[in-house]
């Protein structure tokens, strides 16, 4: 039997026949946290328990071949296709955020702006600090401030982080580490705006006459 369930705002669909029952003590924990990841509405949330449930079936396939169960075999294989479902369904919401997110605000405009979310990580970044990094768009998407903060500075950033969320803004001085190892000095500002946008414009420091420019205009 097929059934579409609707999980936040997607409709995902399911065949209902081959969703994992328990099928004895050995695969409870695998089979608890895929109906946990399944069910889980809440997207902060949800790629956790993701991972959660691929790591505990993981964990099952290493002893499957041991302890025989095709049955469960097949069941697995039909959870795990059900995860990928509710991977590309983030992966959506997550770009619907960003585009959503990356042009609510008219006034944010400069070379080199950045946003990120609650965990540090970029969401979208200007085709300008592509360049200055040496990264491309979607390599600079998988990383974090720590990862291209110079390696002096990286033990500052989680806290330097949660002053600038307490505060609703910070601006100050900093040093990026580039994809070739160069460091660059910027001057940053940042804001938290109503909506949950967390976005930073910077400048290098060997440009901070421009910088100035832009701050005026």
């Amino acid at each position: 039997m097929i059934c579409v369930l609707t999980h936040n705002s997607f409709p995902l669909v399911f065949d209902v026949g081959v969703l994992p029952v328990k099928a004895d003590e050995h695969d409870l924990e695998w089979v608890d946290l895929y109906h946990s990841a399944l069910l889980e509405v809440d997207y902060q949330k949800l790629p956790e328990r993701l991972k959660l449930a691929e790591d505990a079936i993981q964990a099952r396939l290493r002893i499957l071949p041991v302890s025989g169960g095709t049955e469960e075999l097949s069941r697995i294989q039909d959870a795990r296709q059900n995860l990928r479902l509710l991977q590309k369904e983030l992966e959506a919401h997550r770009s619907s955020t960003t585009d959503r997110i990356s042009h609510a605000h008219s006034e944010i405009d400069g070379q080199y702006v950045v946003f990120v979310d609650a965990n540090r990580r970029y969401v979208e970044v200007t085709d300008g600090v592509c360049q200055l990094l040496g990264y491309s768009r979607e390599e600079l998407l998988a990383k974090t401030i720590d990862e291209i903060t110079a390696p002096e500075l990286r033990a500052q950033v989680p806290e330097t982080f949660r002053q600038y969320i307490n505060q609703g803004a910070l601006e100050g001085r900093h040093a990026l580490l580039a994809k070739d190892g160069r460091r660059i000095p910027i001057r940053y500002e940042s804001k938290v705006y109503p909506d949950g946008c967390r976005v930073a414009r910077w400048q290098p420091l060997n440009q901070h006459q421009d910088y100035g420019k832009e701050r005026a205009s």
